[in-house]
């Protein structure tokens, strides 16, 4: 039987084989600055031979994608070497963003005046002989990546790149993630989520998937300036990465019921040596606190993951972020 998925991955198998051939395609280089605040895309005239050696770059990935297990991108999926992950590219994305940039039919040229920061992407544009986007290929770079190996180099000549110099502009030949489609429908496939997230930070899965453990677990404590704690959880990479670590526990029986205020509560009573601020605590109406400085900012979130351990063997009461259930 057909599903959904697999008709969407047949889709998106087309779409890559349509960026396989290497001749009637048109390749352009952009550069693209201050990605997470507000992004410039600028046009880089490459030299013919770079350009061709470019599309065959992009046809190598894009035929790899094809040819692997497309999978929805999900937050628990560490994908194996034979798949490839795809997602849509959400309207209010830092993506969304910088690919409606990127396909606007005209861009600045770059100099080299223009500096770029530790965080800069560099996009192959590929469309057909009509002038039709039929993909975008990303990869992060900077100045200091210039010195790794196995790299495509390139040198400015004055009025465009054509091989190796001082100040070498890095390629990487595994480019590990493509966009497929215009605004406002794209859809990314990826290598991995680190692909992604190194760029664009949490895939779009991760981000409600987040929202949704927050709400069924921490959104239904008393908190002090929860707010702020909400807030944070939906801006930090890895406090989104905590509360999937959190979920796969709320998934096992009985573990909700032990993380509720009065068992919270109980245990902390129970250990005051771990250090989780708590307002009234011998009142009516304790309640935990959120602080944004950097030794208490993780600590509720530890909590209900469970990172606080007493050992039975020494007596001694541990923060252990690796566990591995034994019963």
């Amino acid at each position: 039987m057909t599903t959904d998925t697999d008709t969407a991955a047949d889709e998106l198998r087309r779409l890559l084989i349509g960026l396989t051939p290497t001749l009637l395609l048109r390749l352009s280089m952009l550069m693209v600055t201050e990605v997470q605040t507000d992004p410039v895309a600028y046009e880089v005239p490459v030299s013919a031979g770079l350009a061709a050696e470019l599309l065959a770059q992009c046809s190598e990935s894009a035929g790899a994608a094809a040819d692997a297990e497309l999978r929805p991108a999900d937050p628990g999926l560490s994908p194996s070497a034979q798949q490839w992950l795809y997602s849509p590219v959400l309207s209010d994305s830092t993506l969304a963003a910088v690919d409606a940039l990127v396909t606007r039919p005209s861009h600045p040229q770059y100099d080299r005046t223009v500096e770029f920061g530790r965080k800069s992407l560099l996009v192959l544009r590929v469309r057909d002989a009509d002038g039709r986007d039929l993909g975008r290929l990303y990869q992060a770079f900077s100045p200091e990546r210039a010195l790794q190996r196995r790299k495509v180099w390139a040198l400015w000549s004055g009025e465009q790149f054509v091989s190796l110099t001082e100040e070498p502009l890095v390629i990487d030949r595994g480019l590990r993630l493509i966009v497929l489609g215009g605004p406002p429908a794209q859809t990314v496939v990826m290598q991995s989520a680190a692909a992604y997230q190194a760029m664009f930070g949490a895939l779009p899965e991760l981000r409600k998937q987040a929202e949704r453990t927050y709400q069924a677990s921490i959104g239904k404590l008393d908190i002090v300036d929860g707010d702020k704690l909400a807030q944070a959880c939906r801006s930090d990479l890895n406090m989104m990465r905590k509360l999937a670590s959190i979920q796969a526990k709320l998934d096992r029986p009985g573990y909700a019921d032990a993380v509720t205020m009065p068992a919270l509560m109980t245990f902390l009573q129970a250990h005051p040596e771990i250090d989780v601020p708590v307002q009234d605590a011998d009142g009516p109406r304790p309640r935990l606190v959120f602080s944004s400085d950097a030794q208490h900012r993780w600590v509720i979130l530890k909590l209900l993951d469970d990172d606080f351990l007493h050992s039975e063997l020494t007596d001694i009461t541990y923060e252990a972020n690796s566990k591995t259930q034994l019963t």
